[in-house]
């Protein structure tokens, strides 16, 4: 998500440049203080045939429409950019998306993807520098239901910890798997946008919300930019780019937030909001206003105490005058 703001953040910048520039000139002076890259394992997706530049997933991630009945094969490489001999051993696990993320099981947990799928080596003697290539197969049942499912493959290494006995240490790397069981090619990316509404966050700041909703078979990975236009004055504002960031499953929804810098107009402004996924893009445009501005939760919750205390201050200053006054008054009676 981005926003307008950019006021009162000049000094910060300055701060931080010239921080940044004492730590690169400290570095330059002494150069034998930089720790060397230890190195490690990796893992890849082979790029087949079928990977297409439009699915941005595709290209990183085993991404598959598969027929009951049907197998499929991919290629991984696995690489050790260690200067030790590493064995690595190679599994599928289960994996899924939660609250938006993609989420990794623990261990070897299994689900449906990952009892499907194995692995031509499933342990590899790699030396420092190594590659190697390992041959993924998918195999779905013939009664398998039609939907996505998830999964990933692992390449992991352990060793013994040097500081606690007993207890091993374990580094994993994965491919991520997301297989749509069915007929035909894969699934469109099919969702929904709803109206546009605008209102004010918690801290006061101008928002627009929508709700988006997968109405589709596979998972969404959806990115988008909102436009303000038509606005006081004529004013237009934008487009300012939306990073969705979670990944949308089928049947799920999200609501999508851009926030504003509190200078901004309340409006009417014409707003325009457009999202896409795998190629498919839909609009919502509506007519806004931002509701007016109140006052955040924090200082609504010391207003009422704050007043009260200012007014007794007030009282206890207009009792202490008034003693005065009768005071001198009494004075000026006895003289």
């Amino acid at each position: 998500m981005r926003n307008l703001r950019a006021s009162g953040a000049w000094g910060l910048l300055i701060a931080l440049a010239l921080f940044v520039a004492s730590l690169a000139a400290t570095s330059a002076d002494s150069p034998a203080s930089a720790s060397p890259n230890p190195g490690g394992i990796g893992v890849r997706l082979i790029a087949d045939a079928s990977s297409s530049p439009a699915e941005p997933l595709g290209l990183a991630y085993i991404v598959e429409r598969i027929a009951p009945g049907s197998r499929i094969i991919r290629q991984v490489e696995i690489s050790n950019t260690t200067d030790a001999m590493a064995d690595i051993v190679v599994f599928p696990a289960a994996a899924g998306i939660v609250a938006g993320k993609f989420s990794f099981a623990p261990g070897r947990t299994r689900n449906p993807l990952s009892s499907w799928t194995s692995v031509a080596l499933s342990v590899l003697h790699l030396g420092p520098g190594a590659t190697a290539l390992d041959a993924v197969t998918i195999n779905v049942p013939r009664r398998a239901s039609s939907w996505e499912r998830y999964a990933v493959v692992w390449a992991e290494v352990s060793a013994a910890s040097p500081a606690q006995s007993g207890v091993r240490l374990v580094n994993r790397v994965g491919v991520r798997m997301y297989v749509s069981v069915g007929k035909g090619g894969m699934p469109a990316a099919e969702f929904t946008v709803g109206s546009l509404a605008a209102s004010r966050a918690e801290n006061g700041d101008p928002l627009v919300v929508a709700k988006v909703h997968n109405v589709g078979e596979a998972a969404l990975d959806i990115t988008g930019e909102l436009t303000l236009s038509d606005g006081p004055g004529r004013l237009s504002a934008g487009p300012f780019p939306i990073a969705v960031g979670t990944m949308l499953a089928p049947s799920h929804s999200a609501i999508e937030r851009v926030e504003f810098d509190s200078q901004i107009p309340r409006g009417p402004w014409r707003a325009v909001l457009t999202l896409s996924s795998n190629g498919t893009q839909r609009r919502s445009v509506a007519t806004i206003t931002f509701p007016p501005e109140t006052l955040a939760n924090g200082e609504r919750s010391l207003r009422g105490p704050l007043m009260l205390a200012a007014l007794i201050v007030l009282m206890l200053l207009l009792a202490a005058a008034s003693s005065v006054l009768f005071s001198r008054r009494h004075h000026l009676r006895l003289a």
